[in-house]
């Protein structure tokens, strides 16, 4: 089998050609092969401490996963790694693994290139798949314990809520999501495009948790469609999930013009449904013309982007109020939009929408500077006198930030802290007896990965106040690496006995 050369120990990832795929929702990023899988695998250093796990927000077993690749034992790497992260093909493919998670904490980055410890993860999670759809043969779910004979809702489907619902019946209990969407999956199913997390693969391991035996309500908004109330007295525990989804409010003159939409909205309504079913429906949904100018420097800014240019085939450009170099997107992301012929404008502010006939034409744009250093080290932005100028458009897309869902709270008088946001004490406890938040909902706007790493935690605690247990009791995953030790992992031993 012939490798390309620069497949195997060296970045970045394969990616399709850059003409073809922006006239479609496509994957971009390419897979190993079953070679490559296993020669990249076989670079790990099996470290005797590795920060590479200590990296991973839900604790991925890299090392054993690595280990049990290189010897093509996929079925073994299967089974380490599920046994930690339920949303394994997701994360493979959303985690920004560079920018402080576990590639970023490889030690071969500082002699070389890391471990491609994201293609490894995604190749292992869809060749799970492949079993299962071609030889119905199913890799085993991780350990239930028995019933216990409580019950838990989840309010929320996205990754945190997720995460939780799966940890919480692995301890045994009754667990029933509720999600207001048709489809669970929150920001992964609606906020990331095709091209960078194909549903199919959301939706498997959706259905492979729904396996386990964590019931999942649709199409229920609570506190709407059916009360906190009646959720606090039909079960033991209630864990609110619900995101980060309020809009930044802005007071820039000529922000209410037609054509400025806010582009996490955008994104919803682009993928809530189908990216095919929307272009098939409502080909004409925003009106974005061929001159889209999209605000923000973030992932979301950048997916905004890259789904316009899809949809428009015309001139998109970016408007970001620091340096490249400030840019708080993944940088390979970065690259693929630049590589599809996204155009950027660094050092640049909107000032005030202009319009003609109630529509937005042009944006009048500050020029922008750094200036000192604001609470957070980073340096703040600020205009030069006198040095505006106009960029002409059909329509303006917002991408800068999204704040708590706050509705749930308003609605049920649950104590709230910075920006709605839910306020929990160090036990994940809100001011409701009984009711537990976690994730972009106590917090705002977060990864996917550390969004799931927050609903995994608050789930500990519930499990912990359900079963009177004494704090910090040993979660599952504590135990998994307390009985899998190096030496044994080494030798190909099993999975050691999980707590009741």
């Amino acid at each position: 089998m012939k490798v390309e050369p620069n497949r195997v120990g060296q970045f970045p990832f394969g990616k399709t050609n850059p003409e073809e795929r922006k006239n479609n929702f496509s994957e971009v990023q390419q897979p190993y092969t079953e070679d490559e899988v296993m020669r990249e695998a076989d670079r790990c250093l099996l470290c005797g401490t590795p920060v590479c796990i200590d990296a991973c927000p839900v604790l991925l077993d890299v090392r054993g996963m690595n280990e049990a690749v290189a010897r093509g034992d996929f079925k073994k790497a299967h089974e380490r790694i599920r046994e930690t992260n339920p949303l394994l093909g997701v994360t493979a493919r959303c985690c920004p693994q560079l920018q402080g998670l576990c590639e970023d904490a490889c030690v071969l980055r500082w002699s070389g290139q890391p471990i491609g410890i994201g293609l490894i993860q995604r190749y292992v999670a869809d060749w799970e798949r492949r079993q299962q759809q071609q030889q119905q043969q199913k890799q085993s779910d991780p350990s239930i314990s028995p019933d216990t004979g409580k019950k838990v809702a989840v309010i929320g489907a996205g990754p945190g809520g997720l995460a939780a619902a799966e940890l919480l019946r692995r301890y045994g209990h009754h667990v029933t999501v509720y999600e207001e969407l048709s489809t669970p999956g929150g920001t992964a199913w609606y906020g990331i495009p095709d091209y960078h997390l194909p549903k199919d693969v959301l939706l498997y391991e959706v259905e492979r948790i729904k396996g386990m035996g964590v019931e999942i309500k649709t199409g229920l908004k609570v506190g709407k469609d059916i009360m906190l109330s009646q959720l606090t007295q039909g079960n033991d525990a209630v864990l609110i999930a619900t995101g980060s989804k309020d809009t930044v409010k802005l007071d820039t003159p000529g922000i209410d013009l037609n054509g400025i939409y806010d582009g996490y909205q955008f994104l919803e309504t682009v993928f809530v449904n189908g990216v095919e079913n929307y272009i098939k429906n409502n080909p004409n949904k925003h009106h974005l013309g061929k001159k889209v100018i999209v605000i923000g420097g973030g992932d979301t800014a950048l997916d905004c982007a890259r789904t316009a240019l899809r949809l428009t085939k015309g001139n998109v450009t970016i408007v970001y109020r620091r340096t490249e170099n400030d840019m708080p997107a993944d940088p390979i992301m970065l690259e693929e939009a630049k590589e599809e012929g996204v155009k950027f404008n660094f050092l640049a502010e909107p000032q005030s929408y202009e319009g003609a006939n109630g529509q937005v034409v042009r944006v009048v744009m500050n020029s922008m500077q750094l200036g000192v250093p604001d609470h957070t080290g980073r340096r703040s932005p600020e205009p030069i006198p006198n040095k505006q100028f106009t960029m002409e458009c059909s329509s303006v897309l917002l991408a800068i930030g999204r704040e708590p869902n706050s509705f749930l709270q308003k609605k049920a008088g649950i104590k709230t802290g910075k920006k709605n946001s839910i306020e929990i004490n160090d036990q994940y406890k809100t001011s409701m007896t009984g009711v537990f938040a976690a994730g972009d909902v106590t917090t705002g706007e977060t990864l996917v990965v550390k969004a799931m790493s927050s609903g995994r935690e608050a789930a500990q605690r519930v499990h912990e106040y359900l079963m009177n247990l004494e704090e910090n009791h040993m979660s599952f995953y504590e135990r998994y690496y307390t009985e899998n030790l190096y030496d044994r992992m080494l030798e190909g031993g099993e999975t050691g006995p999980l707590p009741e």
